[in-house]
């Protein structure tokens, strides 16, 4: 008797054992992704929107937007919103409160982009906004008018 409980309690062991390493391999730890990749994208997806533009196009910017930019399409989409000009920007970026659009090109509609809420990258792109809008120029509305 003793020898076949030893039996059966082994063959259960071994079984239970199984379905219990079955059981964790299926329960993958399936963290989001912190970025991903777009082409449809709104700046009214962001909440308190800092806009750094090598150059801005095509895009209805928010009345609470600040936006850092170098060369712009059009002076009248710069009408009531907070903006400056620096001549040394190099990309083209919308940062939120928790989260950045980095795009390929220019901030245009359906330009390619991509989404991150990576706190480190977040964090870099909101210090390196920060720097560049102390050092630059408030844009006046006679400084839009001359930038055709």
């Amino acid at each position: 008797m003793d020898i076949l409980s030893l039996v059966i309690g082994f063959g259960l062991g071994v079984i239970i054992v199984g379905i219990a390493i079955e059981i964790s391999s299926k329960k993958s730890s399936s963290i989001p992704p912190a970025s991903k990749h777009t082409k449809k994208w709104s700046i009214s997806e962001i909440s308190n929107p800092r806009i750094m533009a090598e150059y801005l196009s095509d895009v209805e910017l928010p009345s609470n937007a600040k936006v850092l930019v170098n060369k712009y399409k059009d002076e009248k989409m710069l009408a009531g919103v907070d903006a400056k000009r620096h001549t040394g920007i190099k990309g083209n970026y919308i940062l939120g409160d928790d989260r950045a659009l980095i795009l390929s090109g220019p901030i245009k509609k359906d330009e390619i982009a991509f989404w991150t809420v990576e706190k480190d990258i977040v964090q870099d792109l909101n210090e390196q906004f920060s720097q560049m809008w102390s050092k630059a120029e408030k844009i006046e509305q006679d400084d839009k008018e001359l930038n055709k």
